[in-house]
């Protein structure tokens, strides 16, 4: 899929008239997620609005739903995956765009913690109908955008060993249970990570636009995804110290005095190695090598 690069000037778009919504919904929805779905519809059209509601039969339907749609803001029922895969189909369009709303949903949705939207439909709804719009900076990997963080290392190795029967049946706990396997694996390879100042070696590299890793944990407090800039944030080693600073770092935002965590503000990364695992958003990249940039345009998202 090839992504457009027709620079779009940042906060340009404020408000707009929103008269249609295309709602893609996630596959794996259903029960209490399919009727937060039907209540919001059902909220816009009470307002007037004109509301289609596309269920997607695979997750790939929501990026061609997102390159389609003539709606003037698509919603997306769904997680970060179901994001993500809409933002790909936004940036293959020309401008000008729908703009992009989050009905929130999935395993875990830390876009909607980003931008502070509500859980409850009737606010959604407001939201929506209201037309505010914030300016959404997104990344791109190898080519790919991602709203939130492109990384490299473990995290991307538990995504892509994740029992995806198991997921839908426990949710976040799968992911534990794979990096379980991970971690008595042992054998974490080196990545090089190569900036346009330095390069240095990691066991774990992440650069982020988003202020929150994994939900509520705390990555970057600095960071806001509707801002442009991208970080990167490196675990130089594997050992019992790194774990505790890791785990201080996310739960305070603090680095850890002793050096084994990198944090620097970048514009390019390059990841070597041919046999690093990658992720995007959560969802498995592929792997290495992989070009980290920010995309030169900029998407509006209701909020």
């Amino acid at each position: 899929m090839t992504i457009n690069a027709q620079p779009r000037a940042p906060g340009s778009e404020s408000r707009r008239p929103v008269e249609s919504f295309a709602i893609a919904v996630n596959p794996d929805a259903g029960g209490e997620r399919k009727r937060l779905v039907e209540t919001v519809a059902a909220l816009l059209t009470a307002r007037g609005r004109k509301v289609i509601v596309e269920e997607a039969a695979t997750p790939g339907d929501i990026s061609r739903i997102a390159q389609t749609t003539r709606a003037d803001a698509l919603l997306v029922a769904g997680g970060d995956g179901s994001i993500n895969k809409a933002l790909r189909g936004l940036l293959a369009r020309p401008a000008p765009r729908p703009a992009l709303g989050i009905i929130p949903q999935g395993t875990v949705n830390v876009l909607r913690r980003e931008l502070a939207l509500p859980l409850e439909s009737e606010a959604l709804a407001e939201i929506f109908a209201r037309g505010d719009t914030k300016p959404l900076h997104v990344g791109l990997a190898n080519g790919q955008p991602f709203a939130l963080m492109a990384s490299g290392g473990v995290d991307a190795a538990v995504i892509e060993a994740v029992d995806l029967a198991l997921k839908k049946k426990i949710g976040r706990l799968a992911f534990a249970v794979a990096a379980a396997k991970i971690l008595l694996r042992g054998n974490f390879p080196r990545i090089e990570a190569k900036t346009d100042e330095e390069t240095l070696c990691a066991r774990w590299v992440v650069v982020t636009k988003s202020r929150r890793y994994g939900g509520p944990f705390v990555i970057n407090s600095a960071a806001d995804v509707t801002k442009p800039g991208l970080t990167l944030v490196a675990l130089t080693e594997i050992s019992p110290r790194a774990a505790l600073a890791l785990a201080r770092y996310f739960l305070t935002g603090r680095l850890d005095d002793a050096g084994c965590i990198r944090k620097i503000a970048v514009t390019r990364v390059t990841l070597g190695a041919a046999d690093v695992p990658a992720q995007i958003d959560g969802d498995f990249l592929g792997r290495g090598p992989v070009e980290i940039r920010e995309a030169q345009e900029v998407l509006a998202v209701l909020a």
